[in-house]
């Protein structure tokens, strides 16, 4: 639970940038995206057209374009090593899943941590 209060007290400090130093953030970015959205089953054969497999889990939180609101949900991250091709889906308590993002070349990272 401290851990996601801190989590949200980070992000809703990072929505509130002060006037005299916006000019100094320009590379902050905000984004209205669409997020297509199913039944978790149809989702996942999606992901299987694309031979991609459960890489990792985890909890995510999404905020809403319309008033901020987080929703939180499960998250699922899923790859094919053979052909670099990945897929990150969030899963919320009512069945539904929504594909937040998804690329290609997908390779394990093995630089310094930063």
């Amino acid at each position: 639970m401290f851990k996601r209060l801190t989590l949200l007290l980070l992000v809703g400090s990072l929505t509130m940038i002060n006037p005299a130093t916006a000019q100094e953030e320009s590379t902050a970015k905000s984004f209205i995206t669409t997020q297509p959205c199913d039944k978790l089953s149809i989702m996942l054969d999606v992901i299987k057209g694309y031979k991609e497999e459960l890489l990792f889990t985890g909890e995510g939180m999404t905020f809403s374009a319309r008033d901020r609101k987080g929703f939180m949900g499960g998250m699922m991250f899923f790859t094919n090593q053979e052909t670099g091709t990945w897929s990150m889906l969030q899963v919320y308590g009512d069945g539904t899943a929504c594909l937040v993002q998804n690329g290609r070349e997908f390779e394990p990272y093995s630089g310094p941590q930063l």
